[in-house]
Protein backbone atom coordinates (compact mmCIF):
# COMPACT_ATOMS: atom_id res chain seq x y z
CA UNK A 1 0.00 0.00 0.00
CA UNK A 2 2.67 2.61 0.97
CA UNK A 3 4.43 1.60 -2.42
CA UNK A 4 1.25 2.14 -4.62
CA UNK A 5 0.61 5.84 -2.93
CA UNK A 6 4.33 6.91 -3.22
CA UNK A 7 4.23 6.04 -7.16
CA UNK A 8 0.96 7.84 -7.19
CA UNK A 9 2.19 10.92 -5.37
CA UNK A 10 5.29 10.91 -7.48
CA UNK A 11 2.82 12.08 -10.50
CA UNK A 12 1.85 15.09 -8.42
CA UNK A 13 4.25 17.71 -8.46
CA UNK A 14 5.54 19.05 -4.97
CA UNK A 15 4.26 21.86 -2.84
CA UNK A 16 6.70 24.74 -3.02
CA UNK A 17 7.26 27.09 -0.22
CA UNK A 18 4.76 29.58 -1.10
CA UNK A 19 2.06 29.18 -4.09
CA UNK A 20 1.98 31.76 -6.34
CA UNK A 21 -0.54 31.29 -9.31
CA UNK A 22 1.09 33.35 -11.61
CA UNK A 23 -0.79 32.31 -14.42
CA UNK A 24 -1.54 35.20 -17.44
CA UNK A 25 -4.83 36.96 -17.34
CA UNK A 26 -5.91 35.21 -21.03
CA UNK A 27 -5.47 31.90 -20.85
CA UNK A 28 -6.81 31.83 -16.85
CA UNK A 29 -9.88 33.56 -18.30
CA UNK A 30 -10.00 30.49 -20.86
CA UNK A 31 -9.37 28.10 -18.33
CA UNK A 32 -12.65 29.47 -16.11
CA UNK A 33 -15.03 29.34 -18.42
CA UNK A 34 -13.49 26.00 -19.67
CA UNK A 35 -14.06 25.14 -16.10
CA UNK A 36 -17.91 26.16 -15.79
CA UNK A 37 -18.16 23.98 -19.49
CA UNK A 38 -16.63 20.96 -17.53
CA UNK A 39 -19.18 21.41 -14.68
CA UNK A 40 -22.47 22.10 -16.73
CA UNK A 41 -21.44 18.82 -18.61
CA UNK A 42 -21.01 16.95 -15.09
CA UNK A 43 -24.05 18.30 -13.76
CA UNK A 44 -25.83 17.17 -17.00
CA UNK A 45 -24.83 13.56 -15.70
CA UNK A 46 -25.79 13.83 -11.93
CA UNK A 47 -29.26 14.90 -13.66
CA UNK A 48 -28.76 11.08 -14.53
CA UNK A 49 -27.64 9.66 -11.08
CA UNK A 50 -30.25 11.56 -9.08
CA UNK A 51 -33.21 10.39 -10.96
CA UNK A 52 -31.56 6.52 -11.53
CA UNK A 53 -29.84 5.87 -8.27
CA UNK A 54 -32.90 5.70 -5.91
CA UNK A 55 -34.35 3.62 -8.18
CA UNK A 56 -31.75 1.32 -8.60
CA UNK A 57 -31.17 2.18 -12.43
CA UNK A 58 -27.95 1.70 -14.25
CA UNK A 59 -26.15 5.20 -15.28
CA UNK A 60 -24.68 4.24 -17.75
CA UNK A 61 -27.66 2.05 -20.06
CA UNK A 62 -29.97 2.92 -21.06
CA UNK A 63 -28.96 6.57 -22.58
CA UNK A 64 -31.38 9.90 -21.83
CA UNK A 65 -34.83 9.44 -22.83
CA UNK A 66 -37.77 11.08 -22.30
CA UNK A 67 -39.99 10.11 -19.54
CA UNK A 68 -43.42 10.21 -21.01
CA UNK A 69 -42.54 8.47 -24.24
CA UNK A 70 -39.53 7.07 -24.05
CA UNK A 71 -37.94 8.23 -27.02
CA UNK A 72 -33.96 8.64 -27.25
CA UNK A 73 -32.60 12.15 -26.76
CA UNK A 74 -30.36 13.24 -29.78
CA UNK A 75 -27.25 14.88 -28.68
CA UNK A 76 -27.95 18.05 -30.50
CA UNK A 77 -30.78 17.89 -27.98
CA UNK A 78 -29.39 17.19 -24.62
CA UNK A 79 -26.88 20.40 -24.50
CA UNK A 80 -26.37 21.51 -21.27
CA UNK A 81 -28.55 24.17 -20.41
CA UNK A 82 -28.90 25.39 -23.83
CA UNK A 83 -31.06 22.16 -25.43
CA UNK A 84 -33.83 22.96 -21.93
CA UNK A 85 -33.94 26.74 -23.01
CA UNK A 86 -33.96 25.71 -27.08
CA UNK A 87 -36.53 23.59 -26.43
CA UNK A 88 -38.35 25.37 -24.30
CA UNK A 89 -38.48 22.53 -21.13
CA UNK A 90 -40.35 20.35 -23.43
CA UNK A 91 -39.80 16.82 -25.09
CA UNK A 92 -38.81 17.66 -28.93
CA UNK A 93 -41.07 14.71 -29.79
CA UNK A 94 -43.88 14.54 -27.43
CA UNK A 95 -44.20 17.77 -25.74
CA UNK A 96 -43.76 17.24 -22.63
CA UNK A 97 -42.30 19.12 -19.93
CA UNK A 98 -39.14 18.81 -18.19
CA UNK A 99 -38.53 20.08 -14.86
CA UNK A 100 -36.33 22.99 -14.41
CA UNK A 101 -34.19 21.39 -12.20
CA UNK A 102 -32.74 20.19 -14.97
CA UNK A 103 -31.23 23.33 -16.19
CA UNK A 104 -30.69 23.96 -12.52
CA UNK A 105 -28.84 21.27 -11.74
CA UNK A 106 -26.42 21.99 -14.28
CA UNK A 107 -26.14 25.50 -14.03
CA UNK A 108 -25.41 25.05 -10.25
CA UNK A 109 -22.52 22.34 -11.19
CA UNK A 110 -21.10 24.94 -13.61
CA UNK A 111 -20.86 27.59 -10.89
CA UNK A 112 -19.55 25.43 -8.09
CA UNK A 113 -16.35 24.32 -10.99
CA UNK A 114 -16.05 27.74 -11.66
CA UNK A 115 -16.07 28.60 -8.21
CA UNK A 116 -13.21 26.73 -6.92
CA UNK A 117 -11.27 27.44 -9.99
CA UNK A 118 -11.64 31.04 -9.42
CA UNK A 119 -10.09 30.35 -5.56
CA UNK A 120 -6.61 30.33 -7.78
CA UNK A 121 -7.21 34.07 -9.43
CA UNK A 122 -4.50 35.09 -11.88
CA UNK A 123 -1.42 36.69 -11.93
CA UNK A 124 -1.43 40.19 -10.15
CA UNK A 125 -5.18 39.85 -8.50
CA UNK A 126 -5.81 40.22 -5.42
CA UNK A 127 -8.97 38.54 -5.15
CA UNK A 128 -11.00 35.89 -6.91
CA UNK A 129 -12.75 37.98 -9.86
CA UNK A 130 -16.32 38.04 -11.11
CA UNK A 131 -17.39 38.19 -7.42
CA UNK A 132 -17.61 34.99 -6.43
CA UNK A 133 -17.30 35.56 -3.12
CA UNK A 134 -19.56 36.46 0.13
CA UNK A 135 -16.74 38.26 2.02
CA UNK A 136 -14.63 40.89 1.11
CA UNK A 137 -11.47 38.78 1.58
CA UNK A 138 -8.28 39.69 0.39
CA UNK A 139 -5.10 37.43 -0.20
CA UNK A 140 -2.47 38.25 2.31
CA UNK A 141 1.10 40.29 2.06
CA UNK A 142 2.54 36.86 2.70
CA UNK A 143 1.22 34.85 -0.75
CA UNK A 144 -1.66 32.70 -2.25
CA UNK A 145 -3.57 30.56 0.06
CA UNK A 146 -1.96 26.81 1.10
CA UNK A 147 -3.89 25.09 -1.43
CA UNK A 148 -2.05 23.68 -4.60
CA UNK A 149 -3.80 24.46 -7.85
CA UNK A 150 -4.25 20.31 -8.57
CA UNK A 151 -6.72 20.34 -5.67
CA UNK A 152 -8.86 21.57 -8.04
CA UNK A 153 -10.28 18.11 -9.56
CA UNK A 154 -10.16 17.02 -5.80
CA UNK A 155 -12.76 19.70 -4.85
CA UNK A 156 -14.98 18.97 -7.91
CA UNK A 157 -15.65 14.93 -7.00
CA UNK A 158 -16.50 16.33 -3.83
CA UNK A 159 -18.47 18.75 -4.69
CA UNK A 160 -20.24 16.64 -7.58
CA UNK A 161 -20.98 13.85 -4.88
CA UNK A 162 -22.53 17.01 -2.33
CA UNK A 163 -24.74 17.96 -5.39
CA UNK A 164 -26.15 14.26 -6.12
CA UNK A 165 -26.85 13.18 -2.39
CA UNK A 166 -28.60 17.07 -1.50
CA UNK A 167 -31.20 16.65 -4.84
CA UNK A 168 -31.70 12.82 -3.54
CA UNK A 169 -31.78 13.85 -0.23
CA UNK A 170 -34.81 15.97 -1.17
CA UNK A 171 -36.73 13.95 -3.37
CA UNK A 172 -36.31 10.58 -1.57
CA UNK A 173 -35.50 11.79 1.81
CA UNK A 174 -32.15 9.36 1.66
CA UNK A 175 -28.55 9.76 1.06
CA UNK A 176 -27.26 6.81 -1.70
CA UNK A 177 -24.27 5.14 0.01
CA UNK A 178 -22.16 5.70 -3.14
CA UNK A 179 -22.21 8.86 -2.28
CA UNK A 180 -21.31 8.55 1.27
CA UNK A 181 -19.01 5.11 1.29
CA UNK A 182 -17.82 5.91 -2.01
CA UNK A 183 -16.97 9.76 -0.85
CA UNK A 184 -15.36 8.03 2.26
CA UNK A 185 -13.65 6.00 0.36
CA UNK A 186 -12.74 8.60 -2.28
CA UNK A 187 -11.36 11.36 0.32
CA UNK A 188 -9.15 8.45 2.06
CA UNK A 189 -7.53 8.16 -1.37
CA UNK A 190 -7.35 12.00 -2.66
CA UNK A 191 -5.99 12.93 0.63
CA UNK A 192 -3.30 10.74 0.43
CA UNK A 193 -2.89 12.20 -3.48
CA UNK A 194 -3.11 15.77 -2.16
CA UNK A 195 -2.27 16.21 1.28
CA UNK A 196 -3.85 20.23 1.21
CA UNK A 197 -7.45 18.65 1.16
CA UNK A 198 -6.72 18.04 5.16
CA UNK A 199 -5.39 21.59 5.82
CA UNK A 200 -6.14 22.55 9.27
CA UNK A 201 -6.08 25.71 11.84
CA UNK A 202 -3.57 25.91 14.74
CA UNK A 203 -3.61 28.99 16.75
CA UNK A 204 0.12 29.95 17.16
CA UNK A 205 0.63 32.31 20.87
CA UNK A 206 2.87 34.68 22.02
CA UNK A 207 3.06 33.58 25.35
CA UNK A 208 1.64 36.90 26.37
CA UNK A 209 -1.71 37.49 28.65
CA UNK A 210 -3.08 38.76 25.61
CA UNK A 211 -3.51 35.66 23.90
CA UNK A 212 -2.05 34.27 20.50
CA UNK A 213 -0.18 36.31 18.15
CA UNK A 214 -2.16 34.67 14.90
CA UNK A 215 -3.50 31.86 13.25
CA UNK A 216 -2.05 29.04 10.72
CA UNK A 217 -2.88 26.82 8.23
CA UNK A 218 -1.06 23.64 8.81
CA UNK A 219 -1.17 21.15 5.98
CA UNK A 220 0.20 17.56 6.70
CA UNK A 221 3.72 17.12 5.74
CA UNK A 222 3.40 13.66 4.23
CA UNK A 223 0.79 11.61 2.67
CA UNK A 224 1.39 9.30 5.51
CA UNK A 225 0.37 12.20 7.96
CA UNK A 226 -2.66 13.28 5.70
CA UNK A 227 -4.15 10.08 5.15
CA UNK A 228 -4.20 9.90 9.19
CA UNK A 229 -5.73 13.06 9.37
CA UNK A 230 -8.67 11.71 6.60
CA UNK A 231 -9.19 8.67 8.81
CA UNK A 232 -9.59 10.46 11.73
CA UNK A 233 -11.71 12.97 10.45
CA UNK A 234 -13.89 10.35 8.65
CA UNK A 235 -14.04 8.97 12.30
CA UNK A 236 -15.02 12.11 14.17
CA UNK A 237 -17.54 13.31 11.57
CA UNK A 238 -19.66 9.54 12.17
CA UNK A 239 -19.42 9.94 15.95
CA UNK A 240 -19.72 13.34 16.10
CA UNK A 241 -23.42 12.98 14.03
CA UNK A 242 -23.86 9.42 15.49
CA UNK A 243 -23.76 11.32 18.58
CA UNK A 244 -26.19 14.20 17.71
CA UNK A 245 -28.48 11.38 16.30
CA UNK A 246 -28.51 9.60 19.53
CA UNK A 247 -29.35 12.35 21.67
CA UNK A 248 -32.21 14.00 19.37
CA UNK A 249 -33.94 10.65 19.50
CA UNK A 250 -33.93 9.80 22.56
CA UNK A 251 -34.69 14.06 23.36
CA UNK A 252 -37.60 13.56 20.99
CA UNK A 253 -39.23 10.17 21.91
CA UNK A 254 -39.25 11.14 25.29
CA UNK A 255 -41.00 14.46 24.75
CA UNK A 256 -43.55 12.37 21.82
CA UNK A 257 -42.42 14.44 19.05
CA UNK A 258 -41.24 10.95 17.34
CA UNK A 259 -42.57 7.50 17.66
CA UNK A 260 -40.73 4.48 19.47
CA UNK A 261 -39.40 3.18 16.52
CA UNK A 262 -38.34 6.50 14.48
CA UNK A 263 -34.99 8.70 14.36
CA UNK A 264 -34.49 12.11 14.67
CA UNK A 265 -31.95 12.16 11.82
CA UNK A 266 -31.23 9.74 9.34
CA UNK A 267 -28.29 7.39 9.40
CA UNK A 268 -27.12 8.58 5.49
CA UNK A 269 -26.42 12.20 7.83
CA UNK A 270 -24.19 10.24 9.87
CA UNK A 271 -22.20 8.76 6.70
CA UNK A 272 -22.03 12.15 4.76
CA UNK A 273 -20.50 13.82 7.76
CA UNK A 274 -18.17 11.07 7.48
CA UNK A 275 -17.61 11.30 3.98
CA UNK A 276 -17.10 15.29 4.71
CA UNK A 277 -14.44 14.06 7.34
CA UNK A 278 -12.48 11.93 4.92
CA UNK A 279 -12.41 14.90 2.26
CA UNK A 280 -12.01 17.64 4.39
CA UNK A 281 -10.97 17.10 8.10
CA UNK A 282 -12.80 17.04 11.19
CA UNK A 283 -13.30 20.52 11.14
CA UNK A 284 -14.94 21.23 8.64
CA UNK A 285 -17.42 18.36 9.88
CA UNK A 286 -17.57 20.38 13.01
CA UNK A 287 -18.11 24.01 11.17
CA UNK A 288 -20.67 21.39 8.40
CA UNK A 289 -22.93 20.86 11.18
CA UNK A 290 -23.11 24.06 12.80
CA UNK A 291 -23.62 26.01 9.66
CA UNK A 292 -25.93 23.43 8.84
CA UNK A 293 -28.06 23.75 11.74
CA UNK A 294 -28.46 26.97 11.35
CA UNK A 295 -29.00 26.92 7.90
CA UNK A 296 -32.02 24.20 8.51
CA UNK A 297 -33.37 25.92 11.21
CA UNK A 298 -34.02 28.95 9.23
CA UNK A 299 -35.36 27.08 6.64
CA UNK A 300 -37.51 25.53 10.15
CA UNK A 301 -38.95 28.61 11.23
CA UNK A 302 -41.98 29.51 9.09
CA UNK A 303 -43.16 25.56 10.29
CA UNK A 304 -42.47 26.45 13.61
CA UNK A 305 -44.58 29.99 13.68
CA UNK A 306 -47.38 28.12 12.08
CA UNK A 307 -47.12 25.15 14.04
CA UNK A 308 -47.01 22.44 11.28
CA UNK A 309 -45.14 19.43 12.64
CA UNK A 310 -45.58 17.82 9.28
CA UNK A 311 -44.32 19.92 7.83
CA UNK A 312 -40.63 20.08 10.39
CA UNK A 313 -41.05 15.68 9.57
CA UNK A 314 -39.81 16.63 5.89
CA UNK A 315 -37.30 18.64 6.38
CA UNK A 316 -33.33 16.41 5.06
CA UNK A 317 -30.82 17.97 7.13
CA UNK A 318 -28.41 16.38 4.45
CA UNK A 319 -28.64 19.28 1.96
CA UNK A 320 -27.77 21.38 4.92
CA UNK A 321 -24.82 19.82 6.12
CA UNK A 322 -23.75 19.89 2.11
CA UNK A 323 -23.97 23.30 2.38
CA UNK A 324 -22.03 23.80 5.26
CA UNK A 325 -19.14 21.82 3.54
CA UNK A 326 -19.39 24.23 0.63
CA UNK A 327 -19.60 27.09 2.65
CA UNK A 328 -16.29 25.42 4.07
CA UNK A 329 -14.13 24.81 1.22
CA UNK A 330 -14.57 28.30 -0.14
CA UNK A 331 -14.31 30.72 3.37
CA UNK A 332 -14.21 28.16 6.39
CA UNK A 333 -11.24 28.77 7.22
CA UNK A 334 -11.23 32.29 7.01
CA UNK A 335 -14.87 32.17 9.13
CA UNK A 336 -13.07 29.74 11.51
CA UNK A 337 -10.13 31.86 12.03
CA UNK A 338 -12.26 35.03 12.35
CA UNK A 339 -14.08 33.61 15.30
CA UNK A 340 -10.57 32.40 16.82
CA UNK A 341 -9.03 36.12 16.85
CA UNK A 342 -13.37 37.40 17.95
CA UNK A 343 -12.01 39.89 14.63
CA UNK A 344 -13.92 40.74 11.24
CA UNK A 345 -12.95 38.04 8.45
CA UNK A 346 -11.84 40.78 5.70
CA UNK A 347 -9.19 41.54 8.86
CA UNK A 348 -8.16 37.66 8.95
CA UNK A 349 -4.92 36.54 7.66
CA UNK A 350 -4.36 32.80 7.40
CA UNK A 351 -1.11 32.21 6.65
CA UNK A 352 0.44 28.91 5.13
Amino acid sequence: MAAFFERLSALVPALPPRLDPGLPAAPWVVLAVFSALAGACIGSFLNVCIYRIPLDQSIVRPGSHCMACGSPIRWYHNIPVLSYFMLRGKCAKCGAPFSFRYAGVELLTAFLFAAVFCMWPPDGAAAPPFGIRLLPLERGAHGAMPYPPWAIPAYWVFLSGLVVGTFVDFDHFIIPDSVTKGGVAAGLVLSALVPQLQTGLSVVSDGGPGGFARVIATVPPTWQAALFRSAAGAAAGWCLVQGVRKAGTWWMRRRGRIGPEDDAMGYGDVKLAAAIGAFLGWQAVAFALVAGALAGSLVALPAVVVRRKGLLARIPFGPYLALGATVWIFWGHRLLAAYLMMAPPWRVDVFG
